[in-house]
């Protein structure tokens, strides 16, 4: 049995067309590797990328494009006129969270009465449930307002109706054919809904209902723009593309979250020391979001919530410490089931025939197997699924895949051995008899070698533009820094330079990772290659190469240098 190594990257260049590059850079007076990454993410004219760099608040829809908008704002209306209980039920993500926390915000300000409900991801699973639902009922509530959930509860809807309960649905996730009988469904993807803007994230839709009752009720913008931090902070969070509305949300949104009236926001903010710096996408997805996220994977969602929604100071930093700590718990979590998974894979697969991964254990905790699942396909780039293994005779999985394998089709073509499972093409999550497990292991790895070339398994590092080191001047940094905030459908812009020479040896530093210094066109540059640390020899004694990177600013000693951030070499 070969042994298992990590992924080895393939780099390439885009093609865009030459032509429309030398003509986009003549009209917006940039260089043409510039105007290479525009052409090659679609921003081709003047007018479209004015818009790109850019963006206003005033580029938004109208809210009232969504289908049934006019029903839900008039619903919501009456409710609050006619002091009815409104419960804003949610999600345990922090796409869910925040959108639970803004309709809250949003609701209390028109004066509604109002409450929330978030299911138990490890007692009650996702979405809406008739249990939630009894819950809620039994408090008085007569309408409903579901956020980032609640497009497939079609009896779950029904029962509501039967407790004399209204539902409006809010979801950006894909509908089924046959729609919940609520009494409006706002959700971009449903069939005959004009919206131009499908990428919303759950607190995007939620945004627009809110947009909609700012226009209802007169208050316009000032009812929602002091919240469009938590908007922005969902919608990073939940890995949607940053592109068309998204973009406009978190471009406004970080600058607002970097100065947040919100105390919790505030908090949080200071417990991962971000204080006066400004906010990324990554320092999103990486520090502030996993912390709520943490709560809603090892217990109690409503934490974040309440983080979200508190106005005192002390209690905002006895929440914010709490998810700080919840957080730290499970990324020690993380790191051991990972190790063992690795291990796992170096003893028991082979790259010739396991074209997939799927293991469990019944010490996996559920909470953090979806994480690890991400860290495996990252190491070695092939779809793979983690369950953790119960006593109740079920296994539970969660799966991330590689861009060559859309996941649900695959689990689609398993479906006969599975319990249960739902997702999308890059991550889905399933049920399965224990006794099932191995069976399950050997048809999904059957499905995935029909579908996948031995090419597929390796990844593949696409360089925006070619450009020479003399190219990278603070000025081109400064106009690519105009592109962020970066994310999917947007991604930090990779660039490619051939025949670079060692202007120093190579050095390992840290964990696992290589300091180089390199040489072209009579430039030096620092650059840094994170986990390259295996390839020190062949990168150390080879005469020239060609690296993919991204740049970035580093500081030290309080000067600032432009370093390389490499994502591929080849020698």
């Amino acid at each position: 049995m070969s042994h298992f190594e990590s992924a080895r990257e393939r780099v390439v260049v885009r093609e865009t067309d030459s032509g429309m590059v030398e003509k986009l850079a003549s009209e917006l007076n940039i260089s043409s590797s510039i105007a290479a990454i525009l052409v090659g993410r679609n921003y081709t004219t003047f007018e479209s990328c004015k818009t790109f760099f850019r963006p206003q608040l005033s580029h938004f829809h109208d809210p009232f494009l969504f289908k049934h908008m006019e029903v839900a704002v008039n619903r919501i209306c009456s409710a609050i006129r006619n002091k009815e209980k409104i419960v804003v039920y949610g999600d345990y993500d922090v796409d869910g969270i925040t959108s639970t926390a803004l309709m809250i915000r949003v609701l209390q300000k028109l004066g509604a009465q109002c409450d929330y409900y978030l299911p138990n991801r490890l007692s009650d699973g996702y979405g809406i449930s008739r249990d939630g639902i009894r819950k809620i009922a039994d408090e008085g509530a007569t309408l409903i307002i579901s956020v980032d959930c609640g497009i497939t509860s079609i009896s779950e809807t029904e029962y509501a109706g039967s407790l004399n309960v209204d539902m409006i649905i809010t979801d950006h996730h894909e509908p089924k054919e046959k729609l919940p009988s609520a009494v409006a469904i706002l959700d971009p993807k449903i069939s005959g809904c004009s919206y131009p803007d499908k990428n919303l994230a759950g607190v995007g839709v939620a945004l627009k209902l809110c947009q909609a009752l700012g226009i209802n009720t007169g208050l316009k913008e000032e009812l929602w723009l002091p919240f469009l931090d938590l908007v922005a902070l969902g919608t990073a969070a939940d890995i949607v593309a940053l592109t068309g509305e998204n973009r406009i949300i978190t471009k406004f949104g970080f600058d607002i979250l970097a100065h947040s009236s919100n105390v919790g926001i505030k908090e949080l903010v200071a417990q991962q020391n971000l204080t006066g710096k400004k906010i990324t996408t990554s320092q999103v997805v990486f520090q502030l979001a996993p912390c709520i996220n943490a709560v809603g994977r090892l217990g109690d969602p409503g934490r974040g919530v309440e983080l979200l929604l508190t106005n005192r100071q002390e209690i905002a930093l006895q929440y914010a410490r709490e998810l700080r700590d919840t957080n730290l718990e499970r990324r020690a979590l993380d790191s051991s089931v990972a190790q063992e998974a690795i291990s796992w894979v170096y003893q028991n697969c082979s790259p010739e025939s396991d074209y997939s991964l799927v293991l469990g254990d019944e010490n996996w905790h559920l909470g953090v197997i979806g994480i690890v699942a991400s860290k495996m396909v990252e190491r070695f780039h092939r779809p793979s699924i983690l369950f953790s293994v119960g006593s109740d005779g079920f296994a539970r999985g969660s799966g991330r895949s590689i861009p060559a394998l859309h996941l649900l089709s695959a689990l689609e073509k398993c479906s006969d051995i599975l319990e249960s499972f739902g997702g999308h093409a890059a991550a889905a999550g399933m049920k399965v008899r224990s006794d099932k497990l191995d069976q399950f292991r050997r048809r999904f790895n059957e499905v995935v070698k029909t579908v996948l070339k031995p090419d597929d398994l390796t990844p593949v590092i696409t360089a925006d533009a070619e450009v020479e080191l003399p190219q990278i001047t603070p000025k081109f940094f400064r106009i690519l820094k105009q592109m962020e905030p970066f994310g999917p459908g947007n991604m930090r812009p990779v660039l490619m330079c051939r025949n670079l020479q060692h202007r120093y040896s190579p050095r390992k530093v840290g964990n696992n990772h290589l300091k180089m210094a390199v040489t072209g066109g009579g430039i030096v540059m620092d650059a840094i290659a994170f986990n390259f640390g295996e390839r020190f020899d062949e990168v150390r004694n080879a005469e020239s190469l060609s690296v993919a990177f991204s740049l970035e600013e580093n500081e030290w000693n309080g000067s600032r240098s432009l370093q390389l951030k490499v994502k591929g070499m080849s020698v």
